[in-house]
């Protein structure tokens, strides 16, 4: 398939003004589209992580395995859209949802040829160009007035169209700091990991990948270190019974004490708490 043959088919438009993350990865059988109108956290598919705040533009082909960790669960405002990109499969017509690893059923999956272009996961961390054709077909979904769907197929393919074109891909030093994200992901659990050695691994002065960083990110190489050793240490509270000296050194905090007092500040819960009051939903 090429781009000019796209023909988007929208199954489902919705605004989610709540998240709440499931033990197991989402994985979903048709194309995602997720735009960030509230809240900030970092977004894992397929092995990969990225950070996000308000304005970024997420779009996922199908079969992607995700899930979302936003700093607060309760302050999200975020617009999904699920189609194809061809209405070829037009008779299926209702939402096909969204399986669980466990729960994923090749048969439901609408098997066609995806162009090169939206073969990946796309994230634009400045996606604000695309509100207004996300959020109109929303509306279009939302009202269903005369030819909605045809109309919020039109929609969706500028917003499509307006992501390829400032798709960051191809920006200077981008390609950087996704290795630097992954090198951070792969040494978290070192609790001397610092912006000198992050810097020292690719032959750049600490205050240059920082800069870098905070361009690329919005956040800087601490605030993107610290974020996803929270995140991990949310995952190991929700999904193990190891006790919080165990997971504040599993996640590379160089105390306990330290570990309570960023965990508390960042979530406005200690860690135990989080392991109580924590819900397995998601969409």
């Amino acid at each position: 398939m090429e781009i000019v043959q796209v023909n988007p088919f929208i199954r489902y438009a919705r605004t989610h003004e709540a998240y709440y993350p499931k033990k197991e990865n989402s994985v979903c059988y048709d194309c995602r589209l997720f735009y960030i109108v509230q809240g900030d956290g970092l977004f894992f598919a397929n092995g990969q992580s990225f950070s996000f705040s308000k304005g970024a533009l997420l779009f996922l082909p199908p079969k992607t395995h995700y899930h979302f960790r936003f700093s607060d669960e309760k302050a999200v405002k975020i617009h999904v859209l699920n189609f194809d990109l061809t209405d070829e499969f037009h008779k299926q017509s209702h939402s096909l949802g969204t399986a669980t690893e466990s729960t994923f059923k090749k048969e439901i999956f609408p098997n066609y040829p995806l162009p090169q272009e939206f073969s990946q996961i796309l994230i634009e961390k400045n996606g604000i160009h695309c509100q207004g054709y996300v959020s109109t077909c929303i509306q279009l979904f939302l009202h269903k007035v005369s030819y909605y769907k045809h109309s919020a197929s039109a929609y969706l393919k500028l917003a499509l169209l307006e992501l390829l074109r400032e798709y960051p891909s191809e920006k200077p030093d981008y390609k950087l700091i996704q290795s630097v994200q992954e090198f951070i992901r792969n040494n978290y659990q070192n609790a001397e990991l610092d912006n000198s050695t992050i810097a020292e691994q690719f032959n750049y002065h600490s205050y240059h990948l920082n800069r870098l960083m905070k361009i690329h990110t919005k956040q800087t190489l601490h605030e993107y270190l610290t974020q996803y050793r929270l995140h991990m240490a949310k995952n190991y509270l929700t999904t193990t019974m190891l006790n919080v000296t165990a997971i504040a050194e599993k996640t590379g905090f160089s105390s306990y004490t330290y570990f309570i007092k960023v965990f508390r500040e960042r979530t406005g819960l200690s860690p135990l708490q989080y392991r109580k009051t924590h819900k397995n939903f998601g969409f």
